[in-house]
């Protein structure tokens, strides 16, 4: 069980927001304000630590090191300036020597068929395709943990962490 007790001041108001998400079932926060549903996406992530309270679950691991296994998906400031292979490789540069980064990006670029986008700039991409190269970037990590942000028009396959967290906010 993934427990989500989290407070923050967002335009001087008081925000609470408490889950408790059951593994592999997706929990829907309903924001409707873009703004807050950004705060929230960043708590969870782990990238905004201006919150009291906690996110907790078992397996779960905020860290910007090997052991990060959070899969953030929909939002555009998630990428690295630069193009698609620039955005992998930086990804796995954390977790691999150089040579090793080199060898596994192209690996990565073949398996997910994005040859044609690898050299392209991310800003060019479309959602569909940033969400493909979002799951690239993942793709040697073992996701227990995906915070999806206002991706409601986009098809998802969520088969693909059925024993992870799964926290969509709309």
């Amino acid at each position: 069980m993934l427990l989500i007790d989290v407070s923050f001041k967002f335009k001087d108001l008081d925000m609470s927001f408490k889950a408790e998400v059951q593994r592999g079932k997706p929990y829907t926060f309903e924001i409707g304000e873009t703004a807050l549903a950004d705060k929230l996406f960043w708590v969870l992530c782990g990238l905004d630590p201006v919150y009291t309270g906690t996110v907790k679950g078992e397996g779960i691991s905020f860290g910007a090191t090997s052991w990060n296994n959070v899969l953030a998906l929909g939002d555009k400031t998630m990428f690295v300036r630069g193009s698609v292979r620039k955005n992998i490789y930086k990804a796995l540069r954390v977790r691999a020597k150089r040579e090793e980064a080199k060898q596994r990006t192209e690996e990565i670029i073949e398996k997910y068929d994005l040859q044609v986008l690898a050299g392209l700039n991310i800003k060019l991409l479309s959602d569909q395709e940033r969400l493909a190269v979002a799951v690239a970037r993942a793709h040697f990590r073992r996701i227990g943990f995906v915070v999806i942000k206002n991706l409601e028009k986009l098809e998802i396959d969520l088969s693909k962490w059925t024993d992870a967290y799964i926290v969509h906010i709309v």
